[in-house]
């Protein structure tokens, strides 16, 4: 059908001015209004404003949103889709909205400045990614002789600390697995909460990498789902680092979960859900989109004590109980697993490799505070090293080997 003619100007009664409204070349969106008493006026400006937005920078003085398009183009290519999205949200989001429009070369420290003034509610770690955007963008710019020096050369992240998300406890973890029983959502938070995966690894899951029926069952990872262009999912084996690969024993727990998961795919009625590849997949057997996955994630927020809502609540439009009185996040899960493993005493080269972390300084750097350090646990290596019983350790064993008071090794 065709399309109704829509008026070539909007006139606005209040103002009494006719409004045209013109495509933002930085970010893509309808958000330029010029405005004029008449429409010969407003047609003159609507063309120079035009001719204006048109005149993109030359190739020796690029607008800032141009050299960010070239930057990202020229430098993301090999990058994990994790971070390649934090770049375009820098930029987009953060960058452009406040210098985009002007030319590379004719920005100064107070310009980047705004920048970060803008994004000064952002927690610490929001604002470092925008400071690592900047600094390389303008250090490519630099080693290009597009401009002399860098602005952001001193540049510092601000913010507060990133608040720690704290693990579930035992009680925590009954309460919302029982909540999510028969969910939806119920595969992806065993698989989270018992073998730690990722949320990209979760749903990029297949069964041909769920070895169920071996003597040690286990689960590879060796897919991730992205989701492309904001909403659509991708499929890849485009992992966050080479230590993601990694094969997970299949704890009792999520063992029988993933059992009772295939025997009702296999006999439901429908074969795109019979014959799915994924574990977890949407309505149709497909793999779960951004939007798809938020609505599942629903499951949990719905139950979840929030406001105008108290544990036992009934939420009669979606016929469930408020049961969970606790914030949970699809990465908190996998923080659980982890704690789990080191608080149950595993090594942390195994729990390095188990949980894909690319080097264990990594593990150890996140998790050196749940480490056997309470005076308790440290003061028997104490009292060996420096001799003597401490208070608290009257017991402590003494060495194979002995040094007398003559400083000579005695057996």
């Amino acid at each position: 059908m065709p399309k109704k003619n829509a008026p070539e100007f909007y006139f606005d009664e209040a103002r009494q001015l006719y409004r045209k409204r013109l495509k933002n070349p930085l970010t893509g969106k309808w958000s330029i209004d010029v405005w004029a008493a008449t429409k010969a006026e407003l047609r003159e400006k609507v063309r120079l404003r035009e001719a204006e937005l048109a005149s993109s920078g030359t190739p020796e003085k690029p607008y800032v949103y141009e050299y960010a398009a070239q930057w990202y183009k020229l430098n993301t290519a090999g990058l994990s889709a994790k971070r390649r999205e934090d770049y375009k949200n820098a930029i987009n989001n953060h960058i452009c909205p406040i210098i985009g429009g002007k030319a590379i070369s004719d920005i100064k420290p107070d310009d980047i400045k705004a920048v970060m003034l803008a994004a000064a509610g952002l927690s610490k770690s929001s604002q470092q990614k925008i400071v690592t955007t900047l600094k390389r963008i303008f250090a490519a710019a630099e080693d290009n002789d597009l401009i002399k020096r860098s602005p952001c050369r001193d540049l510092k992240a601000g913010g507060k600390p990133s608040q720690e998300k704290l693990p579930l406890d035992k009680v925590q973890q009954a309460a919302l697995l029982a909540a999510v029983k028969g969910c939806s959502v119920e595969p992806f938070v065993s698989l989270c909460l018992y073998a730690g995966l990722r949320r990209e690894e979760a749903l990029g899951l297949q069964w041909d990498c769920v070895h169920m029926t071996e003597q040690v069952p286990y689960l590879e990872v060796k897919r991730a789902l992205h989701w492309g262009g904001e909403n659509r999912p991708v499929l890849n084996e485009e992992l966050k680092s080479s230590a993601s690969r990694r094969k997970i024993p299949l704890p009792p727990p999520l063992l029988d979960c993933l059992k009772e998961l295939q025997a009702t795919r296999q006999q439901s009625k429908d074969k795109r859900i019979s014959g799915s590849p994924y574990v977890v997949c949407n309505q149709t057997g497909g793999p779960v989109s951004a939007t798809g996955f938020r609505k599942m994630w629903d499951a949990i927020r719905i139950r979840t004590v929030r406001d105008g809502y108290k544990l036992g609540d009934k939420i009669p439009k979606h016929k469930v109980t408020v049961s969970i009185d606790f914030h949970v996040t699809p990465h908190q899960l996998r923080h659980t697993y982890i704690t789990e493993l080191i608080m149950a005493g595993a090594d942390i080269k195994t729990v390095q490799y188990l949980a894909g972390h690319a080097t264990v300084q990594l593990t150890l750097n996140i998790y050196t505070h749940l480490m056997a350090n309470k005076p308790e646990d440290t003061v028997q290596a104490v009292a060996l090293a420096f001799g003597g019983n401490s208070p608290g350790c009257s017991n402590v064993e003494k060495s194979v080997e002995s040094v007398d008071n003559t400083g000579n090794f005695e057996n």
